[in-house]
């Protein structure tokens, strides 16, 4: 199975309801593999993640915003790929994957 990705500029996600819909629209396109830039958030936790990510299979990976710039979370269904390796730099989040 080749896993679908969704990359996407969500320029925020401190409002509630634009994480639902940004859960809903996830939901729909059945991605595997979410990496969400601009999150402008200084934390995100499994709460936040249960917010963007409709399934229990969920990992993550994120690097916090600086300030109100930047953010970045990379989630994944762990039944589909495995995560080999991560890398959280100043500016980057990095994953390899594995099919499973």
């Amino acid at each position: 199975m080749k896993p679908k990705i969704v990359s996407w500029n969500v320029c925020g996600l401190n409002e509630i309801n634009k994480r639902l819909r940004i859960r809903n629209l996830l939901r729909e396109w059945k991605a595997n593999i979410v990496c969400l830039q601009e999150t402008k958030l200084k934390m995100i936790n499994m709460k936040i993640v249960k917010s963007l990510w409709s399934g229990i299979h969920v990992d993550w990976v994120c690097l916090a915003s600086n300030g109100v710039l930047g953010g970045i979370v990379v989630m994944w269904d762990w039944r589909v790929v495995e995560k080999v390796e991560d890398f959280v730099g100043q500016y980057t989040v990095a994953c390899l994957f594995k099919c499973r």
